[in-house]
């Protein structure tokens, strides 16, 4: 159990006895000074209970010697994990004489000096006002500004360090000189008094578990609804295959070409069932939004009539359409028809910018009047791009974390009513962004995919692959499009597959290759989709594979199955060697395993704790699937897809051998350790290949089969 004990006027941090945090001090900005360090004044100590259980409350007063600035921090520590609670004050005189407040940035801040002797770290934190990305040291001084997860390695635990932004504050890490500083900061000025809930600390042996507990128990504390991923719904039109017209267009999108890629995507017999509009077919100017029509040079008939011959002509299912938070860009032009027509549900910031109202009830006036229009010319869900935005526009004006939890409770309410709250949220990994969306369930994982960039990938796999670790405790990570015939085309595919979220791709006209599409998909668009977000394995938590000469695993898990996907992103463009084994995929059941190698079909039977080495090339990658071995035989799946396990929809052990119901036809792998006697596809009988090399390896190739497959494997009398 986490304990805190006080050493002269510092706190420590103790877990099972031992120090994990240590030197604890509380000090304050205040806009007339600088850093004002507090004294220790009192504490005091309880035991109480709540549905989270048993907890000890630790409460510690601090002030400044004339006790006109006080804070009481107070620490509630169960069994694995501590939360903390900021309340701070200014005494002022009466009104009529000058006041003095908390600074907008940085008005509490909690310092610790060290942490336990020996630790790894790894930071997430937001390198750009949009996204986040990894950091690795042994050194909490190193720990980079605006960090929003700290996960740690000690000798037999693992930690978390999750700071909070709730509808007051948000709180954020960075290293300093003097150790690891914890800041609360509510981005806007004139607050004698805030009170925020401000982090959580955890601990665990298991570091997924860890992240994804500590997510759930805070937001139980943040006094709004906001929900955890596990408690969201997967949005069924992000279940099949997308196409999205940004890199293919930018911002030169129009209804000609959106129906000319259509047609040869139809051509090409891809099952693309979802197609969003990017940025470009708005009416605006000055990069301020004009009225909610389409452009009328890029769409003469209007959206309607683009999403019209899409459904009608195409067999896209679903058509969507991209805009902001803030209307575009740079919000809404103030002279436009628009503004007059909406004024009650606008805002005008000090900075001159007009802006839906982050107030929820005006805001949602806005949404909903574009979101009706929108629907009735056909348009099924959204992407809400630019979300990082509100504390840029709200500056000065509003609490980031009231600005943030008005603008997007506003907006997810219109897409509930209107798009079944499907929203892909875009360009918001800040904090406040993160922590007040209140049900949408897919989120941008990482900086944009850039075709053009020859070693882009690099750098989009080690953001989306280790942001996901705290951001999918949240989300279903979208981990952006990508192009089919490109210099990175197949890492990007396998990238795509190991997600757990959509699948989706931006070619350009005559430039999509089927053959990097249809290993991630059924013949009805279906995407063959993971259980759960994609995490780097456990060996890579704090190794850096961009600096190091160690691959990027990935982990995902599917019907019971492990899938580990291994990329080479090392900065050296050279070889590099790994392992893989059943122990890169937490809690899978059984004692031996098939490793199949995807790519080359290689197989390995291994117990759980046994590993084979890989070498991966320069810019090289593969994907492993370890299936549990129950019997004799062993069913791989369908080998011409990459998660091959997937399409088996039932399994059944018979006297004789093996059942096995397909969602769709395929080349079927089985692994057997005798020779099977005949196969049946449908009652009908089928021959039976094995593998020229891999003796052990049989496969029935019924790809000409339509709709469900039952098949029969037949290996005695």
């Amino acid at each position: 159990m986490f304990q805190i004990e006080k050493t002269q006027d510092e706190l420590d941090f103790l877990f099972h006895n031992q120090r994990i945090l240590s030197g604890i001090q509380v000090s304050v900005n205040i806009d007339s000074h600088s850093n004002l360090f507090l004294g220790f004044k009192s504490s005091s100590e309880s035991t109480a209970e709540d549905r989270l259980g048993t907890y000890k409350e630790y409460r510690y007063q601090y002030s400044d010697e004339v006790e006109s600035v006080t804070a009481a921090v107070t620490f509630r520590c169960y069994d694995s994990f501590i939360t903390t609670f900021v309340d701070a004050a200014i005494k002022n005189d009466e009104l009529f004489k000058k006041q003095a407040y908390f600074s907008p940035k940085q008005a509490i801040n909690i310092r610790i000096a060290n942490l336990m002797d020996d630790y790894q770290a790894m930071a997430n934190y937001q390198h750009k006002d949009w996204w986040t990305r990894p950091f690795f040291t042994n050194n909490i001084k190193e720990v980079p500004e605006r960090t929003q997860s700290l996960l740690l390695k000690g000798d037999h635990h693992y930690y978390h360090l999750l700071p909070v932004c709730d509808q007051e504050a948000r709180t954020d890490l960075a290293g300093t000189e003097k150790g690891l500083q914890i800041s609360v900061s509510p981005f806007h000025g004139g607050y004698n008094q805030i009170s925020t809930f401000a982090f959580i600390l955890g601990a665990s042996k298991d570091p997924f578990q860890l992240v994804n507990d500590n997510v759930k128990t805070a937001l139980n504390f943040c006094g709004q609804s906001v929900l955890s991923r596990e408690e969201k719904s997967y949005p069924e039109i992000l279940d099949y295959l997308g196409w999205c017209s940004w890199d293919a267009f930018y911002h030169e999108v129009n209804e000609e070409g959106i129906l000319t890629k259509a047609e040869e995507l139809q051509q090409k017999n891809l099952p693309v069932k979802w197609m969003m509009i990017d940025d470009g077919w708005s009416e605006v100017s000055g990069r301020k939004l004009q009225s909610f029509d389409a452009d009328q040079a890029k769409f003469p008939s209007g959206l309607s009539s683009t999403v019209s011959s899409l459904k009608q002509k195409y067999g896209v299912n679903w058509v969507g359409v991209w805009h902001t938070l803030a209307g575009y860009w740079e919000g809404i032009a103030p002279d436009s028809s628009l503004a007059k027509s909406l004024d009650k549900h606008l805002y005008q910031a000090k900075n001159g910018s007009l802006i839906p109202s982050p107030n929820a009830e005006a805001g949602f006036g806005f949404w909903h009047a574009w979101h009706s229009k929108l629907k009735k010319d056909g348009i099924d869900f959204v992407k809400v791009d630019s979300q990082s935005a509100i504390s840029n526009f709200m500056a000065h004006n509003q609490s980031v974390g009231e600005a943030a939890s008005g603008a997007h409770t506003a907006l997810e309410a219109s897409c509930s009513l209107h798009f079944n709250n499907t929203v892909i949220n875009c360009m918001g990994m800040a904090e406040e962004n993160i922590w007040h969306r209140p049900y949408s369930a897919v989120s941008r994982n990482s900086d944009d995919f850039v075709p053009q960039e020859l070693n882009g990938f690099k750098e989009h796999a080690l953001q989306n692959a280790y942001n996901s670790l705290y951001h999918g405790a949240f989300y279903w990570g979208d981990w952006d499009m990508y192009w089919t015939k490109n210099h990175d085309d197949q890492q990007n595919m396998i990238l795509r597959v190991i997600s757990g979220g959509p699948i989706y791709f931006s070619d350009a006209v005559d430039s999509t290759n089927p053959e990097m599409i249809w290993p991630l998909i059924y013949k009805d668009g279906r995407i063959i989709r993971c259980d759960q977000p994609g995490m780097p394995t456990e060996d890579c938590l704090f190794n850096d594979p961009f600096k190091t000469k160690v691959p990027l695993k990935i982990w995902n898990t599917s019907k019971g199955a492990g899938v580990v996907a291994a990329f080479n992103i090392f900065e050296g463009n050279e070889p590099i060697r790994g392992s893989i084994g059943p122990k890169d995929v937490p809690n899978l059941i059984g004692e031996e395993f098939i490793l199949f190698d995807v790519l080359t079909k290689k197989h390995w039977k291994l117990k759980k704790d046994e590993v084979i080495n890989i070498e991966l090339g320069e810019n090289g990658s593969s994907v492993y699937l370890l299936i549990p071995v129950k019997n004799s035989i062993t069913p791989i799946g369908l080998i011409n897809k990459f998660i091959c396990n997937h399409a088996i929809e039932n399994s059944w052990c018979t006297e004789t051998g093996l059942k096995q119901r397909l969602k769709e036809g395929g080349v079927f792998a089985f692994l057997s350790e005798t020779q099977p006697l005949k196969a049946t596809v449908n009652g009908v009988a089928a021959p039976i290949e094995v593998d020229a090399v891999n003796q052990s390896i049989y496969s029935i190739d019924c790809q000409n089969i339509e709709g469900e497959v039952l098949l029969e494997v037949v290996i005695k009398d």
